[in-house]
């Protein structure tokens, strides 16, 4: 072979030769990549197994619920009538709890109350609101079980419903001030029909307000998260790596009507309380403090010589309220409940919410330069309202009850009689030349004068004859309204 050729020859080997080698360097890395793969899956197949180990868990305590309504139509020829059972809607719960007798369920009051196409709760005459002809439990285990109304909150879309199954699996409940952005979660339910389904996701936010429920003055304090929640999903529970319920899918929002990623749910604290108040009592008595909240702006904050943060004010005290018993007054700032911060008045709700009515909170606070803690003890609203009624008394009778278009206020006190504590200038008590301290004794039809139900009895007449008892003498004095 001429060296020409062995120069060509060589030339053709070594093309060859880089060929071979890069087809074995690229084998090596996709082994490499391979073998980091199956790594990497390993570790994410725990995440995967994790899911296995909630559904295995959790899926015997959550159920899908139907909501039917029942028609009478008539044939005209016939003069007969027959029921049709109509399909209404439906959704998702969970049970909660379970006894040797029967289990009770947790859902959302919207998917088992009547609504409008406005999404308002019907109501009935008495302004209560409307449930369904019939409510069915589809268990875990196909069977099909007639539910019961137990109760329902509205202001927190939450409802209870009771079956005759004993000893059913339940849920556990996490503690959801404790959930935070980025937390896996996992959403259960029955959507759109098509079964029972788990959608994974994480925790987008906690403590968004949403404004949903803001006509009916209700809870706006929820967990947000991108798994998916459709139509269905509604009072299904969304489960944390534990396994234990963190809180209650309730809406979406959308342009659609389905899932984007921006789901929201009633977080567990609130919900477990108010399906424990209506378990034992049928009805829920949200705990109170008594202080109107407003929100601080950051700038407003710096100001008074914080930091600049978002935060919360008392903008006014309830008198005999528990805040008013505590030492709390007008203008504290409050910084935390509970040692949870409370950055908006949303917050502030969702702490007095969730504790537990009769047990005492700790409200760090904010006042003229010093933090302090200061203990309340927080009371049901049906109690915060006897206080009120007393307190609106009590200045009822300061600052006296008017008495219709008379043009005079009374007031009772440890004299015969109802003193006058306000004459309107110009008005009929005014012109009859009646004066602040003058008691009005007797009215010639009601008898002795002696509460403000005398008042309220009076203002409601057109023409009132009174005995006066003024400067030490006593007269009769009519009085005619125009």
């Amino acid at each position: 072979m001429t060296v020409l050729a062995r120069l060509a020859a060589a030339a053709l080997l070594v093309p060859a030769l880089a060929g071979t080698a890069f087809a074995e360097d690229a084998t090596k890395d996709r082994d490499k990549a391979r073998a980091e793969l199956h790594q990497i899956a390993a570790e994410i197949g725990k995440l995967s197994h994790a899911f296995n180990l909630i559904h295995e868990i959790v899926a015997p305590s959550v159920v899908s619920i139907h909501t039917k309504g029942l028609y009478k139509l008539s044939n005209p020829f016939s003069g007969r009538s027959v029921t049709r059972e109509v399909e209404a809607g439906e959704g998702s719960g969970f049970i909660f709890h379970s006894d040797a007798k029967s289990s009770w369920i947790l859902t959302n009051s919207h998917v088992v109350l009547q609504t409008n196409h406005e999404q308002e709760f019907v109501r009935d005459a008495n302004d209560r609101p409307v449930g369904y002809d019939k409510v069915v439990i589809g268990l875990n285990d196909n069977r099909n079980i007639e539910a019961e109304y137990v109760g329902y909150y509205l202001l927190s879309d939450l409802a209870v419903l009771k079956i005759p199954v004993p000893n059913m699996p339940t849920i556990e409940w996490a503690d959801s001030d404790r959930a935070k952005v980025g937390d896996w979660v996992l959403a259960l339910g029955f959507p759109l029909g098509v079964g029972y389904s788990a959608t994974s996701g994480i925790i987008s936010a906690t403590d968004r307000s949403t404004g949903i429920y803001q006509s009916v003055g209700g809870f706006d304090s929820f967990i947000q998260t991108d798994a998916a929640i459709n139509p269905g999903n509604s009072g299904g529970p969304l489960v944390d790596l534990e396994g234990q319920v963190v809180g209650i899918n309730a809406s979406i929002i959308s342009r659609t009507g389905a899932n984007i990623g921006l789901g929201f749910a009633i977080p567990s604290n609130l919900a477990r309380r108010i399906a424990e108040d209506l378990l034992k009592f049928g009805k829920v008595s949200r705990p109170m403090v008594g202080v109107q909240i407003e929100d601080v702006a950051p700038d407003a904050a710096k100001a008074l010589g914080l930091p600049p943060i978002q935060t919360v004010r008392i903008a006014e005290v309830v008198p005999g309220s528990p805040a008013a018993t505590a030492g709390l007054v007008k203008d504290d700032i409050i910084l935390s409940v509970n040692k949870a911060k409370v950055v908006s008045l949303q917050q502030f709700q969702a702490r007095i919410w969730t504790s537990t009515r009769g047990e005492p909170i700790t409200m760090h606070i904010w006042r003229a330069g010093a933090e302090r803690d200061v203990p309340v003890v927080p009371v049901g609203d049906d109690e915060l309202r006897g206080v009120l009624a007393k307190a609106a008394q009590q200045t009822a009778v300061q600052q006296g009850a008017p008495l219709g278009d008379y043009g005079l206020w009374l007031t009772t006190d440890d004299e015969p009689g109802l003193r006058i504590t306000k004459v309107e200038d110009k008005g009929l008590a005014d012109l009859a030349h009646l004066a602040v301290g003058d008691r009005l004794l007797h009215e010639r039809t009601i008898g002795a004068l002696r509460s403000l139900d005398d008042v309220e009895r009076m203002a409601k007449r057109r023409e009132i004859t009174v005995q006066v008892s003024k400067d030490g003498r006593s007269y009769w004095l009519k009085l005619k309204r125009p």
